[in-house]
């Protein structure tokens, strides 16, 4: 049977014809400070209008209307892409004047998933697909040595909070992970990982088109999460915290996710709200980057956490703001599968995340996702930078009361 590899992006038929190619969603901030910040790092790395969003609505007009064909060009436009929803965050201005874009991030999404069902995939996303589906994470490391950074006796099986480590924290960021179950058991919250039963989340696979294969998943990690009894899952990976709150609900069905997700950053503005914990001021001063996927995308979904991280953060170090903050921040790079299929272009745009880092005076930037830590890490590295990439949850531990 003839698969209809156009059904993913036909629900977007209609709206595709509302973008005026104006190109202001590749401005960052443009209607507030007057100065023109670039937002697109597809666009501006590759320079040609294919791979700025109004090339890739054309390219997903043409995909619908037959008169473009799945190809390994049209592939590279539409992976060469972070998916970091900067465009969105630019162009919902103008949806007063009757635009119904109303999020980017789905429809390039759907537009992998397109090229994916005709047989157009970068092989890096394909190999780590298959390697999901294998051992339950991309990183090509075996399942069994998932948990091989947590001590015994750390965690509680009868609690009734989750913390969700994810494949990042899990098998590259280890620290990341160790510092959380740290900052945990100091703050005096009961909690347990779900071991064994833990696979990915399925972000990298929903992010590069593979939509059957997060279905599963999905499936499988709420099922284990229901058979624990738990009623919040925690966790410090921006993309898990995406994945599990919006995610999970669209693929599964609201019905089928019956616990709250919050972030390693909300869960402690709280307890410092209660007066449950308190910071030592450490007296520093850095920069904070936000994660697109705590930000940008959840903003689609009124669920933005831009604040909480800076409330936290605030009281353990002075913050210097970047130009490019909240919704109009530079992306870190590593999203949206960019990071294996496009390793020159993530490293890139690291960079010039890094060279705005310096340009307000600060060596430390502090951020709340394990992904951005990884890519920003290995561009200061590779550009010799010498600045400091820090995770927020990292410096909670360490000034907990």
């Amino acid at each position: 049977m003839e698969i209809n590899y156009k059904k993913p992006v036909e629900k977007w038929g209609e709206v595709i014809y509302d973008c005026g190619h104006c190109r202001i969603c590749s401005l960052a901030d443009y209607h507030k400070i007057g100065e023109a910040l670039t937002i697109c790092p597809s666009g501006e790395y590759f320079g040609f209008e294919a791979y700025y969003p109004p090339g890739r609505n054309e390219l997903v007009r043409g995909i619908i209307e037959g008169s473009v064909k799945p190809s390994n060009k049209a592939l590279e436009v539409a992976f060469a892409c972070q998916v970091c929803n900067g465009c969105n965050a630019m162009c919902k201005p103008h949806t007063y004047f009757g635009f119904s874009i109303k999020d980017h991030s789905a429809l390039y999404e759907d537009l992998r998933e397109a090229l994916v069902l005709a047989g157009y995939i970068p092989e890096k996303h394909l190999e780590f697909g298959e390697w999901i589906e294998k051992d339950h994470n991309p990183y090509f490391e075996t399942h069994e040595s998932r948990f091989d950074w947590l001590e015994e006796g750390l965690t509680r099986k009868d609690a009734e909070v989750l913390y969700f480590t994810g494949c990042t924290s899990s098998y590259r960021q280890k620290n990341i992970a160790k510092a959380t179950v740290n900052a945990l058991n100091k703050a005096g919250v009961s909690f347990d990982v779900l071991r064994e039963e833990e696979w990915c989340c399925g972000s990298p696979l929903l992010r590069t088109g593979q939509r059957e294969k997060a279905i599963e998943v999905a499936r499988h990690n709420v099922e284990a999460i229901k058979k624990r009894g738990i009623k919040t899952v925690v966790t410090s990976c921006a993309g898990c915290y995406r994945t599990l709150k919006v995610d999970y609900p669209i693929l599964l069905g609201k019905r089928s996710v019956k616990f709250d997700v919050i972030h390693t950053s909300q869960l402690f503005v709280s307890m410092l709200d209660e007066k449950k914990v308190s910071l030592e001021n450490m007296g520093l001063d850095v920069t904070y980057h936000d994660p697109c996927h705590l930000g940008r995308h959840m903003e689609v979904y009124d669920k933005a956490v831009y604040e909480e991280p800076r409330d936290v953060l605030g009281l353990i170090a002075n913050i210097h703001e970047m130009p490019r903050n909240r919704e109009n921040a530079w992306c870190c790079g590593s999203g949206g599968g960019v990071k294996s299929a496009f390793p020159d272009f993530a490293l890139w745009t690291a960079n010039e995340r890094l060279k705005e880092v310096e340009s307000v005076g600060v060596d430390t930037v502090v951020t709340a996702c394990p992904f951005c830590v990884r890519n920003l890490g290995d561009a200061n590295e590779v550009f010799n930078k010498k600045l400091k990439v820090v995770d927020l949850i990292e410096l909670v531990e360490k000034t907990l009361k």
